[in-house]
């Protein structure tokens, strides 16, 4: 009797499959008496095929990888949906390295050209500060059905903005302030190269590491790297390490790190065209909602949203549906997250030259550039929500309404280049 292997709600026939001493197997039968085998991870899912839509890496502590097997692989710093991150020591220069690692299906759809995360580290590569600086690549062979991993070597980065916030739940202005222009800087020169980040969030801007060699020496004493429990899977048992990321910083030290804008996994180049749906969806900008075509402003709008979450400490625009309870219309996640565009930018319509190149304009508006729903526009505020927070002075509020306002024009012809919005005044005296 064959099985069936779910991950994630995902099924995947497979040959028998039941490996005693391990946890995160249940097995069950279907309606038609198929075993159903449902697997459960602790961290990323080894062992399962690249080709299938995973294939993460699997490393050894002490495993030496790369060109001459320079880089010795040491712990793990963390995963995401398309790899995983490594501290490696390099040995060729006496010194540690990061080395992101794909996962078999990333590195088979850059193969197909798919994706252009390689030639976008390359094209923003040089003197810059404040994007990713590549260090190396190379190809690792995988293990199993993993397939091959496609590997970029860069400097050891102190963590994420995402670790930052959840650490402290609130940035102060001036914190908040030189993030956001640190992260311009990188928009603004990857837009200079021809590169669109496309996926501009929280944990994609990194900071740069406080720490001395001989301090996270001293880690490897004090936090030995560790594995996880050992957990069944397609290839047989197998055994994730443990995400081990450095200390946060305080406040204070985060005000002494320069930011960069990371992981170019989702990058696009400017000289292709362009209509894939992109960013996450909160950040979209309204050409992306709509399915149409868009360039570099994307970034512009994201990087909006961004102020605005940084300084409120939440998303400006929510993406699900919505049931309206006075007139019991009911929206879906596009229409409300348009519906929320046109309240905040008090705008009665939308430009006809965005929505005549949109595949999905003629789903939520008419021929008048109106929505084809008839819920009634409310005003919302960007001005009252920055200052409901009761953090900042008259002139904090007015100069943050006013540059998230910039950004957000709904026609991306509207918006300004990344370049011209680093002369903003909201800037003025941030280091």
């Amino acid at each position: 009797m064959g099985y069936i292997i779910v991950v994630s709600g995902k099924y995947e026939s497979a040959s028998a499959l039941h490996l005693p001493g391990v946890q995160n197997q249940h097995v069950s039968v279907d309606k038609d008496g198929k075993k159903v085998v449902d697997l459960s991870f602790v961290e990323e899912p080894l062992g399962l095929p690249g080709l299938e839509g995973y294939g993460w890496p699997q490393l050894e502590f002490g495993e030496k990888i790369g060109p001459d097997l320079r880089y010795e692989i040491k712990r793990k710093l963390g995963w995401g949906m398309h790899s995983s991150t490594w501290l490696a020591y390099d040995t060729c220069v006496n010194d540690y390295v990061a080395i992101k690692a794909s996962k078999g299906f990333s590195t088979e759809l850059s193969r197909r050209g798919r994706t252009w995360e390689s030639e976008a580290l390359q094209r923003v590569a040089g003197s810059n500060n404040h994007c990713l600086l590549l260090l190396n690549e190379f190809m690792h062979p995988g293990k199993g059905s993993s397939g091959d991993h496609s590997c970029f070597v860069t400097p050891v980065y102190g963590g994420d903005v995402q670790t930052l916030w959840a650490q402290h739940k609130n940035f102060p202005l001036p914190l908040a302030k030189r993030m956001l222009l640190h992260t311009l800087r990188g928009i603004a020169h990857a837009h200079s190269k021809g590169v669109i980040h496309t996926d501009l969030k929280h944990d994609n801007i990194f900071f740069t590491l406080l720490l001395s060699r001989q301090e996270i020496d001293a880690t490897f004493v004090s936090d030995p790297s560790r594995r996880n429990p050992p957990e069944a899977s397609l290839d047989g048992v197998v055994s994730s390490a443990v995400t081990q990321h450095f200390p946060v910083p305080s406040l204070d030290d985060a005000m002494k790190c320069k930011y960069l804008i990371a992981d170019f996994g989702s990058a696009q180049l400017s000289d292709k065209p362009k209509e894939d749906e992109i960013t996450a969806a909160p950040l979209r900008a309204p050409e992306v909602l709509l399915r149409g075509s868009w360039n570099e402003k994307v970034d512009i709008w994201t990087f909006g949203c961004l102020i605005f979450e940084f300084v409120v400490g939440r998303s400006l625009f929510l993406h699900e549906g919505h049931k309206d309870p006075n007139t019991d219309i009911t929206l879906d996640k596009i229409a409300f997250h348009l519906y929320q565009m046109a309240c905040f930018l008090d705008k009665v319509d939308f430009p006809a030259e965005v929505l005549q190149h949109s595949r999905l304009a003629s789903t939520y508006f008419r021929t008048d550039c109106m929505f084809t729903h008839s819920l009634p526009l409310r005003l919302f505020s960007i001005r009252g929500q920055i200052n409901s927070t009761k953090k900042f002075s008259p002139e904090d509020v007015k100069s943050t309404n006013e540059i998230v306002k910039r950004c957000l024009e709904l026609n991306p012809t509207d918006r300004p280049t990344a370049a011209e919005l680093l002369n903003d005044p909201w800037f003025f005296g941030v280091e």
